[in-house]
């Protein structure tokens, strides 16, 4: 089931070419493709993906700091608290992390879930990690990334 969740993230994804923001541009330019690019075990690339991205946003909000927040499992009862807690109390310098939100099918309905939700503005799905962001200014988009 994974290989077919994989072939369909790779079918449907995209490189840097009609990346019509130009924020996401330069972060997936900038940090996301050359960590993919690293060959580094799955793991470690995860973690530098986390550290990259939320160091990439402190230089770009105002407020020069970032809130990360990294769920390492979705549940039904993690789903619970971020509905109920962590959306509600989410600023524009949040920014909130999932780990494998293909590891399941329980999983992956939540994510999409999550993606839906109007509370989300700034969704990047890279597979291995998916991460949203809630600047109420933007224009709500969902981006789907891969390696070049």
């Amino acid at each position: 089931m994974r290989f077919i969740q994989k072939w369909v993230f790779n079918f449907r994804a995209q490189t840097s070419h009609g990346l019509h923001s130009p924020s996401v541009y330069k972060l997936y330019t900038e940090v996301i493709n050359p960590i993919l690019n690293q060959r580094l075990p799955t793991q470690n690339s995860i973690e530098e993906l986390i550290l990259g991205i939320s160091q990439f946003y402190a230089k770009v909000i105002d407020e020069n700091k970032v809130i990360p927040l990294v769920i390492p499992t979705l549940s039904p009862e993690v789903y619970q608290q971020i509905d109920e807690i962590l959306i509600p109390q989410a600023k524009s310098n949040s920014i909130l992390f999932i780990i494998n939100p293909y590891k399941n099918t329980l999983s992956q309905d939540i994510w999409d879930t999550l993606i839906d939700d109007p509370r989300v503005i700034h969704s990047v799905d890279l597979f291995e990690l998916g991460f949203f962001r809630f600047n109420k200014m933007a224009q709500k988009e969902h981006f789907i990334l891969k390696k070049m």
